[in-house]
């Protein structure tokens, strides 16, 4: 597997340069750091990282620990963690064949011998070769109730910014003016196969202070990113706001936005046909699933 070299250097704290105030862009000597891509930032990890590398390679643990977390990282009898998508059971795996990944999947019955048969269904290696690019994968989310349309998360070498892209998990391929989202920090949720519930940058610099995404909108199948309908707005204080559907075994759904005021506190909404309408309940508390029409908190 390809030696991945982590970024050691503490950098200054993430925060959004369109959302830092000019005062505190002017104070602070590190501002720069933010605009991660450059190659001026590179050559500071760069050189920070060099003394780094050179004390823990000087270790003599250094050469035996490498090795060991290796080999488990790329061991191919790792047990494969499984996840059920209609009908099927599917797995993300990485091992030294698939240094970026393949998205494979099995029946329930080979899952559960000791040699199952998986299937590629995307192969993460083969399709940055392919595009000329360094993709991460960051998950996928398939529309109920059928599971065959997938919103599929790739990041460009593994930082927070995805892009989505809407995948046909029948076909093994992408769906020919699908959803995509171009890349960016955001969140999409299936209402149904043809709506989305997006957060994301709509416009250059709309995002908190934090740098995440506060208005969340609502995007139709073949509808241009411009056309989408606000649902839902924050403000450029908060950490996030973002929208989720809940959906039972029944088919019943609940549309929901959450607004995180802070990283430890959250105010939930429920979106009816009225506009958002905020739930009485703890600002710790969270709803994370809906079973015979009652929601878990």
């Amino acid at each position: 597997m390809r030696k991945m070299k982590f970024v050691l250097a503490a950098a200054a704290a993430v925060i959004g340069l369109s959302g830092v105030a000019m005062s505190a862009a002017q104070d602070d000597p590190y501002i720069w750091l933010e605009e991660f891509t450059s190659p001026r930032v590179n050559q500071w990890i760069a050189a920070h990282n060099a003394p780094t590398f050179a004390e823990l390679e000087a270790d003599p643990r250094y050469k035996t620990f490498y090795d060991q977390a290796l080999a488990i990282a790329e061991a191919k009898d790792r047990n494969p963690t499984g996840r059920f998508l209609g009908g099927k059971i599917y797995n993300f795996w990485q091992d030294a064949d698939h240094v970026r990944g393949i998205w494979r999947r099995t029946s329930a019955e080979s899952y559960a011998s000791t040699a199952p048969v998986w299937e590629t269904v995307l192969d993460l290696d083969a399709l940055s070769s392919a595009e000329k690019a360094n993709w991460v994968w960051k998950g996928a989310d398939c529309a109920r109730p059928a599971e065959r349309r997938c919103l599929v998360r790739l990041s460009d070498g593994g930082e927070d910014a995805v892009t989505v892209r809407e995948y046909d998990i029948v076909a093994k391929a992408f769906v020919a003016g699908g959803f995509t989202l171009p890349k960016g920090k955001q969140n999409a949720s299936w209402v149904s196969e043809n709506e989305l519930l997006v957060s994301r940058e709509w416009s250059p610099g709309l995002l908190t202070k934090s740098g995440y995404a506060y208005v969340v909108k609502s995007l139709k199948r073949g509808q241009p990113l411009g056309a989408a309908r606000e649902v839902y707005r924050g403000t450029a204080d908060d950490v996030a706001a973002s929208g989720a559907v809940l959906r039972d075994g029944q088919g019943r759904t609940l549309q929901m936005l959450v607004r995180a005021t802070d990283f430890f506190h959250n105010e939930t909404f429920v979106l009816t046909p009225r506009g958002p309408r905020r739930l009485v309940m703890p600002e710790k508390a969270a709803l994370v699933d809906m079973i015979d029409g009652r929601v878990i908190i």
